[in-house]
């Protein structure tokens, strides 16, 4: 039996914490033993209930500083007692302590690399991320805009990179009209408000201050319009003292929201306004509102437009222009039948590109080759 050990730094619940928790479950159903050691800070903790209410082994180490012998005294620990076939790592921490680790242990090791953020080519980040590609025997980008990055900035070698894309199970988004009606009034929308949402922590560089310029002038197109933010995060005062100068009960900050199922079926319309700053790697988000059958607004930058194919499954705007956003936030919210012919789209591409199984058999697939190798 194979058994593969994953290594992240964990601070909350993004996309490749979400990705995660689709993957490992899946791994351990295809008879792959698996374990997580999760090194968490901040909300990490929620990640690890989540993983271990999959059924998944989950051990949780304190993340510390940036510099921490300490974790890697926590991973050789785990390769001696789980004695992996694999150790996976994720994310600049997992790769600089577990990569390493790893080799000196004599465990062959992947690495997933999940964005694209500048410092990831620069200074110490870069020469320890080029070290750890040398390490890893092969390297799973979650998107060719990713795999681009990394072939640009010499940071893996391009025989050692498999494209493998986030998936998602698209009946797992599906609720009924009752499911959505009891979303809708959790969320505080009534029967005629056109629900525009955007998922996603509260950190710069995803969009939300360009959006709450955008969604106010679109309302005077579409007064039906409320705007919902899911999320946490930094920017939490600040976001909300910006929509406190809208209209009462037009926007709402909902903070941490477990069931994404239920606020992406509360959904008219689902918007991911990402800013050049962010690296964005997939866009897991994007991808859960199409399988919801919402269309998305999104960003035309990085991977998105891998997602999202403008005018077919949602649109486009340039990012960091708030007026093309709210052009297209008005566009859909005015017109119901886009709405649903986008939306039937974007579940029927989920459904067919961006299947969770495809990506559990390709994932075993990298696994089989860097054993191999």
């Amino acid at each position: 039996m194979m058994r593969i050990l994953h290594l992240q730094k964990v601070k909350g619940i993004g996309g490749s914490e979400r990705h995660l928790l689709s993957l490992l479950p899946r791994l351990r159903d295809s008879g792959i033993e698996v374990r997580m050691c999760a090194a968490t800070s901040a909300d990490g903790y929620r990640f690890v209930e989540q993983m271990r209410r999959c059924g998944v082994d989950v051990m949780q180490v304190p993340a510390g500083s940036n510099v921490n012998p300490a974790l890697a005294r926590a991973v050789a620990g785990q390769i001696r007692v789980f004695r992996p076939t694999l150790v996976h790592t994720h994310l600049l921490h997992g790769d600089v302590y577990g990569q390493s680790t790893a080799r000196m242990r004599g465990v062959k090791a992947v690495s997933s690399f999940h964005s694209t953020h500048e410092f990831y080519a620069r200074g110490l980040v870069g020469a320890a991320e080029r070290l750890a590609g040398r390490l890893a025997c092969r390297t799973i980008a979650i998107s060719e805009h990713v795999r681009d990055f990394l072939l640009k900035h010499h940071l893996r070698p391009a025989q050692a990179i498999r494209v493998v894309p986030y998936g998602v199970v698209t009946s797992d988004w599906k609720v009924t009209a009752e499911q959505r009606a009891e979303a809708r009034a959790s969320f505080q929308l009534e029967d005629d408000d056109i629900a525009v949402g955007v998922a996603s922590r509260l950190i710069p560089g995803k969009g939300h201050n360009v959006l709450l310029r955008a969604f106010a002038e679109a309302r005077e197109a579409v007064p039906a319009l409320r705007l919902r933010i899911a999320g946490d995060g930094p920017l939490r005062g600040e976001l909300q003292a910006a929509a406190a100068t809208l209209d009462r009960g037009a926007v709402r900050l909902l903070g941490f929201v477990p069931d994404m199922r239920a606020f992406m079926g509360a959904c008219d319309i689902v918007v991911f306004p990402t800013q050049p700053s962010l690296g964005e790697g997939f866009g897991l988000a994007a991808l859960e509102a199409m399988a919801a059958e919402r269309p998305v607004v999104a960003s035309r930058l990085a991977s998105l437009p891998e997602v999202v194919r403008d005018g077919e499954t949602g649109m486009l705007v340039a990012p960091e222009d708030p007026r093309a956003l709210a052009r297209a936030l008005a566009r859909l919210g005015a017109d119901p039948s886009m709405r649903r012919m986008l939306g039937s789209e974007a579940g029927r591409r989920a459904a067919a590109d961006f299947d969770l199984d495809r990506m559990v058999r390709a994932t075993i697939g990298v696994y089989r080759e860097a054993v191999e190798s």
